[in-house]
């Protein structure tokens, strides 16, 4: 076999060799933008009856998501900005805050229309923040335990079969109040947190340990009352928009899943009866075309499998292949093509007789 010859049988090797290595090159996962009929800034994402989701936007409307496609529900709202949601806006449970006050089946609204930035529903009454403090409904009339106070997000702790309510403030860091002192004035809950920092979100973790994200990175509380420290390896500098603690795998380790202004975050989390520690490094989660508009602000599981997130669109980590696996089979099917049409031509075909 000549050298010229030994050429194209290598070119044709190499094409080949990039159509399998293309299709066999590990994929990762990434967000997908999942577009909405009306495009428009998604403000809050909440789960929906039978797994699916609703997204509400900056226009007053609030969409639901069935796993193949949107629909807009009729929820009342009529143009109301919405900032906060749990669930079916449909029932009197799931009331929703709004820049205007309550929208719910019930009618209750706290005295003068505040700006409601979350909800919370309990055993004992419902709670709703407002930049100026807290409102409760319980036995029938509102009650204020927390006044002049600029709150942002509520949360549920239950540890040691205790209900613990806390609320997260901009630059006042957390406040608390057991369930059963909920009408009483709360008390502030911010030893170990910078000064003026901003609570933004909150999770608790298998075993009952209160996390928060602030402005200044993410920390932890062993126990309610006690000082928070930071949860390492995570960045103080790193403001933390959302999170969503995901149940434990397999391994018994729990997916802590973080929203900041740089997209989707990860860390593993093992825990004990009494302490909380990382496992593994801080992962991030790239979108696969564009980079969202927005920092990530609401992370909720999609039923069966993977995430869906708010980041001004809503986007959902999927499983992909690896980004341009595809320019890996173009350039061997050029090889393909360019060797064929040279072994072709070492090879003509022969002069038929008669010709």
């Amino acid at each position: 076999m000549t050298l010229r010859r030994i050429a194209v049988v290598s070119l044709l090797l190499i094409g080949l060799a990039l159509i399998a290595l293309g299709f066999m090159l590990p994929g990762g996962e990434r967000l997908i933008r999942e577009n909405l009929p009306l495009e428009t800034h998604v403000t809050v994402l909440a789960p929906g009856d039978d797994g699916t989701i609703l997204a509400a936007t900056q226009a007053g409307e609030i969409w639901r998501f069935d796993g193949t496609g949107w629909e807009q529900e009729d929820a009342g709202l009529g143009g109301r900005l919405v900032l906060a949601l749990r669930g079916e806006p449909s029932r009197s449970r799931h009331p929703i805050g709004t820049a205007t006050g309550l929208v719910s089946a019930s009618g209750l609204v706290p005295p003068g229309n505040p700006r409601v930035s979350d909800v919370l529903g309990t055993a004992s009454g419902l709670l709703a923040a407002t930049p100026e403090g807290l409102w409760v409904h319980a036995d029938d009339t509102w009650h204020r335990p927390l006044s002049d106070v600029p709150l942002y997000r509520l949360a549920e702790q239950r540890r040691d079969g205790r209900i613990q309510l806390h609320a997260a403030t901009i630059g006042e860091g957390v406040y608390s109040a057991s369930i059963e002192t909920l009408l009483s004035p709360w008390t502030a809950n911010s030893r170990g947190l910078p000064d003026g920092v901003k609570a933004l979100c909150f999770a608790v973790t298998e075993g009952g340990m209160l996390l928060v994200g602030t402005d200044r990175g993410l920390y932890r509380q062993a126990a309610p009352g006690e000082t928070w420290e930071a949860l390492a390896p995570f960045p103080r500098e790193r403001r933390v928009l959302a999170l969503y603690r995901a149940p434990p795998d397999a391994r018994g380790l729990q997916r802590l899943w973080i929203g900041t202004d740089d997209g989707l975050s990860a860390l593993d989390l093992a825990e004990t009866r009494d302490a909380l520690s990382v496992a593994g490094p801080l992962r991030s989660f790239d979108a696969l075309w564009e980079p969202p508009e927005t920092g990530v602000s609401w992370i909720l599981p999609v039923a069966g499998d993977g995430l869906m997130v708010s980041a001004g669109a809503v986007y959902r980590l999927s499983a992909v292949r690896y980004p341009g696996w595809y320019r890996f089979v173009l350039a061997g099917i050029l090889l393909l093509l360019v060797g064929g049409w040279l072994w072709l031509g070492f090879n003509p075909e022969p002069a038929r007789d008669g010709a």
